[in-house]
């Protein structure tokens, strides 16, 4: 059975972004973006990984209980996931070990976010672009 492990927790409530999360795949790091309004100033950060293998969403609609408890507003670690167990099994093996496969796990206002990745950091929290 999957168990859930505690990364980071963002740093509002979900409910309160101006900008819901999204998925922004463009770039060496994709990432899991938001934006805030604080003290009105817009701000933007997310969740960025690294090296990542695959990645899925599912609306609130498609959640059970098991994709929001403990997971929302924050990224969890999945371990001994049956989706990573899958996705090395069907890699080459050449390129099985190559790099650390985790799979990470967060819930924001509706959305659950999954991500089989090497690694993963939170962005700084910075003013949008006026």
């Amino acid at each position: 059975m999957s168990s859930k492990k505690s990364l980071h927790t963002v740093a509002l409530p979900s409910t309160d972004f101006i900008v819901p999360a999204y998925w922004d795949e463009k770039g060496p790091s994709p990432a899991i973006r938001f934006s805030y309004d604080k003290d009105g100033v817009e701000y933007r950060s997310g969740i960025e990984f690294r090296r990542v293998l695959a990645m899925r969403w599912r609306a609130e609609r498609c959640c059970t209980a098991w994709h929001i408890e403990g997971a929302y507003d924050t990224l969890v670690e999945v371990e001994n996931s049956l989706w990573v167990q899958e996705l090395r099994a069907d890699t080459y093996a050449q390129w099985r070990d190559k790099w650390e496969t985790h799979h990470y796990m967060i819930y924001l206002d509706g959305v659950s976010f999954e991500v089989v990745a090497e690694s993963w950091a939170a962005l700084p929290d910075e003013p949008a672009a006026q």
